[in-house]
C-alpha cells in the first residue's frame, strides 16, 4: 500500500508539473461552465455529468498512462516487485484527480446556484459514479501505448467509436434488418446505462445493484487485459 500511495503520489505531481496537467483542468472547467449553463437538478446531475467526468477520468487516466511511457520510467519500473503496481496505480491517480475535480465542478455550481442536489439521497451519487469512472479507467489502459502491442489500442478506438456510433444510430440499424446488432449492443451497453437510468430515477432496486456489479466486473476484465498485455510487453519508451 506504501508502495502504490508512492506512486499515486509520484504520478499526479509529476502530471500537473507538466503542460499535460493542463488538460484535465481544462476539460473540466469548460464542462462546469457550459453543461450548467442553464442549471441542472440532481437526475440530470447523476447522468450528464455522471459521463461527462467519466470521459475526463478516461482522457486523464490516458495522459497518466502516456506520462509513464517514456525512457525516464525505467528505474521505476525496474523496482516494481509487479509491472500491474504501475497500472494500479495509473488508474488510481486517474480517479483521485476525477473524484477532486468532481468535487470543484459540483461546489462551484452549487454556490453559484446553477445547481441543486436532494440529502441525503445525493448519497448515492457516490456508488454509481465510482464504478463508472473505475470502468473509464481501466479502459484506458488497453486504449492507450503504454499497454498496447503493435498498434492493438488504434484497434481498441475503432471498436469503441464503432460502438458508439452503432448506439446513436440504433434506429437507422433496425429499419435496415440488423434488430439482432441493436439487441447486441443495448446487451453490452445495458450495466451503465441502466445504473445512470435507475439511479437517476431513485430507483436502487436488484437491477441498480445487477447493474452496478457487471459495471465492476467490466472494469475488472479491461484491467485483467491490461495486465496480460504489459505483463511481458517489450517496452519500446518513446523520449
Amino acid at each position: 500500500m506504501n508502495r502504490l500511495r508512492t506512486l499515486v503520489a509520484f504520478l499526479t505531481h509529476e502530471l500537473f508539473h507538466s503542460l499535460a496537467g493542463i488538460l484535465p483542468l481544462a476539460a473540466a472547467l469548460a464542462f462546469g461552465i457550459i453543461a450548467f449553463e442553464y442549471g441542472m437538478d440532481q437526475p440530470q446531475f447523476v447522468t450528464v455529468a455522471g459521463v461527462g467526468l467519466g470521459a475526463i477520468c478516461l482522457m486523464t487516466t490516458l495522459i497518466l498512462a502516456s506520462r509513464v511511457n517514456r525512457a525516464s520510467s525505467y528505474l521505476l519500473v525496474a523496482r516494481l516487485h509487479q509491472r500491474s503496481e504501475l497500472l494500479v496505480s495509473v488508474i488510481l491517480s486517474g480517479l483521485g484527480i476525477s473524484i477532486v475535480l468532481a468535487i470543484l465542478i459540483a461546489v462551484g455550481n452549487l454556490l453559484t446556484a446553477r445547481l441543486t442536489l436532494d440529502f441525503p439521497s445525493v448519497l448515492w451519487i457516490v456508488p454509481t459514479w465510482l464504478p463508472l469512472w473505475l470502468l473509464a479507467a481501466a479502459l484506458a489502459l488497453p486504449l492507450s501505448a503504454l499497454v498496447g502491442r503493435s498498434g492493438s489500442y488504434l484497434f481498441g478506438y475503432v471498436l469503441l467509436a464503432s460502438l458508439l456510433i452503432a448506439n446513436d444510430r440504433k434506429s437507422v440499424l433496425a429499419a435496415h434488418g440488423l434488430g439482432w446488432l441493436v439487441q447486441a449492443i443495448d446487451a453490452i451497453l445495458w450495466p451503465v446505462n441502466t445504473l445512470l437510468s435507475q439511479a437517476s430515477a431513485g430507483i436502487y432496486a436488484r437491477n441498480y445493484f445487477l447493474a452496478l456489479a457487471l459495471t465492476l466486473v467490466y472494469a475488472g476484465l479491461f484491467f485483467g487485459l491490461a495486465v496480460a498485455f504489459f505483463s511481458d510487453k517489450d517496452l519500446l519508451w518513446s523520449e
